[in-house]
């Protein structure tokens, strides 16, 4: 067992902010004890955000390490096995070649004639070792169309996008819930906001029926 890990088992033991509040007799309690447990929170408080952040980064690195293994495991089929599975999951050959990051023609020439490098049969392995992690370990089914669906609404960035700018790792941590979208959507361009802005928005109208405004300033 890590020591992250010791200290957050520690800390899953540690007063809750409930008990500390009511061990507390405000007509008895001197300033002093007060400072006293203000200073014991925030070393807490200090504490939780360290084994947080130490336990999320313990947590995508096994990640990747299984995406890893996965890969290697996936990577002793043929090429056009790969691809075959890809296709009958639902992604379209320009997804596809899209995601990595070559031409339509050369998937086609793959699956008919061969030829892979070893570096596009590993990146080929990786990719649906990924779809076998997020559909086996997240249980999301229909995984092609997954792939497809922007991560917010009016942002029209998708996991598809993140794998073919390689960022796997940003796809399983979608994947996985643990981050927010918008912790996501920074690590992949921190300008997402100010380049999908929008000066209009969608609103329910008094005939429930949707249409589009000026967003107020």
């Amino acid at each position: 067992m890590t020591a992250d890990i010791r200290r957050a088992l520690r800390l899953s033991t540690a007063p809750t902010p409930q008990s500390l509040v009511e061990r507390l007799e405000p007509t008895a309690t001197s300033s002093n004890q007060l400072s006293q447990l203000t200073q014991t929170a925030g070393s807490l408080r200090s504490q939780a955000q360290d084994v947080y952040e130490n336990t999320t980064e313990f947590h995508k690195a096994l990640l990747f390490q299984h995406w890893q293994h996965r890969t290697n495991e996936r990577g002793k089929q043929a090429p056009a096995a790969l691809l075959e599975e890809l296709s009958d999951l639902g992604f379209s050959w320009r997804d596809i070649a899209r995601m990595l990051r070559v031409s339509v023609p050369a998937v086609q020439k793959w699956r008919h004639q061969g030829g892979v490098s070893g570096e596009n049969r590993r990146h080929l392995a990786s990719l649906l070792a990924l779809c076998d992690q997020i559909a086996g370990h997240y249980m999301i089914q229909e995984v092609a169309s997954w792939f497809e669906m922007p991560l917010a609404s009016q942002v029209p960035i998708t996991p598809i996008d993140l794998f073919a700018e390689n960022r796997p790792d940003l796809v399983l941590d979608h994947a996985s819930g643990h981050s927010d979208v918008e912790e996501i959507l920074t690590a992949h361009d921190p300008a997402w906001r100010e380049r999908y802005r929008s000066d209009f928005e969608v609103y329910l109208d008094t005939d429930n029926a949707m249409s589009i405004r000026p967003r107020e300033a």
